[in-house]
């Protein structure tokens, strides 16, 4: 956030009650990288009880874009952690939430991707104890949350599959991994003139076999 954004939003709370929503939400939003949970509830009350239009905002997303500063695809994100805890997470959500010692918080990022896990029968209890155990346990960030993720919806798409078309698949990515090396390789010694023509002609005669390969 900006410090002219920071200025506007200071500006903003100068006219507004301490103890209002209004002001909870922008005070928040300040501290939205420390604590984006507070954040979520916060928005989260404003959505649900419709009091934007009380502040002069046509829409949810015109008062956050506006007011808040805050990009639709990050709202959605925020909104959709904050509920997923507060369906599957109630009680860290209530000690996070709470006056006390809390606990460490993961990245809003990393519960959305959990929230998505959590919603693919494809992945078995185990390896969602496992991706849960990584974010909220071992604070794992939220980039290799997300190949966790993704590395398990591959592993169970290849476990749907019979071993030949699973086979036959891995043959194919690899075949398209070499097609890429190889014109590579075909650029570079045509604009540098490495080989002579007939080594050349040799390379493309092996991408094209590598074509045929594919399309075959």
């Amino acid at each position: 956030m900006t410090s002219k954004t920071l200025t506007e939003i200071d500006s903003l709370m100068e006219d507004l009650e301490p103890e209002s929503l209004r002001f909870h939400v922008l005070d928040a939003v300040k501290r939205f990288k420390g604590n984006w949970l507070e954040l979520g509830r916060f928005v989260s009350a404003v959505e649900k009880q419709g009091v934007f239009r009380d502040w002069g905002f046509a829409t949810f997303d015109s008062y956050c874009t506006r007011e808040l500063k805050l990009k639709r695809p990050t709202v959605v994100k925020l909104l959709n952690s904050f509920r997923f805890l507060k369906k599957e997470e109630p009680e860290f959500l209530s000690t996070a939430l709470s006056a006390g010692e809390k606990p460490p918080l993961p990245d809003y990022e990393s519960v959305n991707i959990l929230r998505q896990a959590r919603a693919k029968k494809a992945i078995t209890g185990e390896d969602y104890a496992r991706l849960r155990s990584a974010v909220f346990e071992d604070e794992v960030p939220a980039k290799e949350v997300g190949q966790q993720y993704r590395g398990l919806l591959q592993t169970a798409r290849e476990a749907a599959l019979d071993p030949e078309e699973a086979y036959l698949r891995k043959r194919k990515e690899a075949l398209k991994r070499v097609l890429g090396s190889l014109r590579t390789i075909r650029n570079t010694v045509e604009l540098s003139h490495l080989l002579p023509a007939p080594g050349l002609e040799a390379l493309k005669n092996l991408i094209s076999r590598v074509e045929d390969e594919l399309t075959g």
